[in-house]
């Protein structure tokens, strides 16, 4: 069985980071892990704090820093270095896990998070999968109409995520993605949850798949009580 961290942060590229991309690896190496998802944060806010924010490309350059330096330190232990995004739209506080990506597609698409959460939905859900990132942390309302799934469990142990809450929205939507994140951004925040696959993933199109095809388990032994109710939810769909 391989085990992925599916929500992470590293110091080179999210501003909320406190722990360089090298050493987040090593640590989930040490603890066992396969491998990673590197969701740094990408919004306007961090985008027109850069000095290059009118030149895309100088910008996705900055922001692929954490990644490409977890991908470096990944391949000397063999582990699976998963490039994905945290995006959030203008609108408000809600983030928004993607998969199914690379870099070119990064580069492709310049400011694709300055719209809307629908408009983005709308244009890209045939080519990403968007999953609610801690969908209640800060707000009361979820898009189940522009998403393909939700964290049903964050485990970032300084933020009330109100896991059951999101919980209950699972299971009034069987039919949404559920996933997991261990929100790493500080030492102490790794390693509290993963994806449990048969299958070994290789890149984020891969993820994607994974958890599109539902052939996944999750980990969590912080919230092991929601875990097995939306492990239940998913069978019975």
């Amino acid at each position: 069985m391989y085990n992925y961290e599916l929500h992470l942060h590293t110091s080179e590229t999210s501003h909320c980071g406190h722990v360089c991309a090298a050493d987040q690896v090593r640590t989930y190496h040490e603890h066992g892990y396969t491998g990673l998802c590197v969701t740094d944060h990408l919004h306007m806010v961090y985008i027109n704090s850069l000095p290059c924010k009118d030149d895309w490309k100088s910008c996705m350059d900055k922001y692929l820093k954490g990644y490409r330096a977890a991908k470096a330190e990944g391949e000397k232990y063999g582990m699976d270095i998963i490039l994905g995004a945290e995006l959030r739209f203008p609108e408000n506080d809600s983030d928004y896990l993607v998969y199914g990506i690379d870099e070119q597609w990064l580069y492709d698409h310049p400011y694709m998070m300055a719209v809307d959460h629908k408009a983005f939905f709308d244009k890209f859900k045939n080519e990403v999968l968007i999953i609610h990132a801690h969908p209640y942390r800060n707000c009361d309302i979820v898009f189940w109409d522009s998403v393909h799934g939700l964290e049903v469990v964050n485990c970032n142990p300084r933020h009330d995520s109100r896991n059951e809450l999101a919980l209950q929205y699972y299971r009034e939507h069987p039919y949404l993605i559920p996933s997991v994140g261990s929100d790493a951004h500080r030492i102490g925040d790794e390693c509290r949850s993963a994806l449990l696959s048969e299958k070994r993933i290789r890149d984020s199109y891969q993820m994607k798949e994974v958890l599109t095809s539902g052939q996944y388990r999750l980990w969590c032994p912080t919230y092991e009580n929601i875990i097995s109710e939306s492990e239940e939810i998913r069978q019975h769909v």
